[in-house]
């Protein structure tokens, strides 16, 4: 099947009271797609509504081209390990997760507009915004509550540890394989310090640890106290409590 290359137009939008400039054209391509014409469109389709959310709330922070494969196979769908291998804008979404409806295509283009060298934060912001903006019932919570997905694995959680992962590394908990729970405990911190602290202060936080392809940099520790005027771990402990009287 000849790949298939779909105007991406973004009209101007409003975010809150703030009005941001209009976002670029952007063109999707597929390399190989191991399915039909028809859910190529449909994909295509997901990703035009997923960048017109993300980018007005983001920033009109990429411009290019998004080239997509989706090979005949499962597992999960990818955008920041291929930004890190010098290939931003690409897009894996495997054969099954589409037929399946449940593609993360907000969360993976977050990556795409804003990728991170602290997988911890890259993560926790895909999240949080795949959830806050409305994306389809995708990993890690399916549309269910983040925070009390997340509330569930809070006491045991290690943030430190979390925080010490660069990208590519694998976002995972110290003493469980299980993905999940560490994507649910980083959108949900994410999510806490945007709600509690502010956007402003965590585009602070993350624009200390840039994408730098190829290298492996999760940030120095002390970002946090300058940034927030808290360590880690005081944000940690104000997140834990914050989860506990939710109601």
């Amino acid at each position: 099947m000849k790949p298939a290359a779909i105007g991406l137009g973004l009209a101007l939008l409003a975010c809150g009271t703030e009005v941001h400039a209009a976002c670029p054209d952007v063109e999707i391509e597929f390399n190989q797609a191991a399915i039909s014409q028809a859910e190529q469109e449909r994909l295509a389709q997901d990703l035009r509504a997923a960048a017109a959310k993300v980018c007005p709330w983001w920033g009109a922070t990429f411009s290019a081209r998004l080239t997509v494969d989706v090979p005949d196979a499962d597992g999960p769908s990818m955008a920041l390990v291929p930004a890190w291998r010098g290939k931003p804008g690409h897009m894996i979404f495997p054969a099954a997760m589409i037929r399946r409806g449940n593609a993360a295509t907000i969360h993976e283009v977050v990556h795409v507009f804003a990728p991170n060298g602290n997988r911890f934060q890259a993560e926790g912001l895909a999240v949080h915004a795949h959830d806050r903006l409305g994306g389809p019932r995708a990993f890690p919570n399916f549309g269910r509550d983040l925070n009390r997905g997340a509330g569930r694995h809070a006491g045991n959680a290690d943030i430190g540890a979390l925080d010490r992962l660069p990208t590519p590394a694998m976002l995972h908990l110290k003493g469980t394989a299980d993905r999940q729970t560490a994507y649910l405990v980083s959108g949900s911190f994410v999510r806490h310090l945007v709600d509690r602290h502010g956007m402003d202060k965590f585009r602070q936080l993350y624009a200390m640890t840039p994408l730098l392809p190829g290298q492996r940099k999760a940030g120095d520790p002390g970002r946090w106290l300058e940034v927030y005027g808290l360590t880690l771990e005081q944000l940690s402990a104000e997140w834990r409590k914050s989860l506990a009287s939710a109601p």
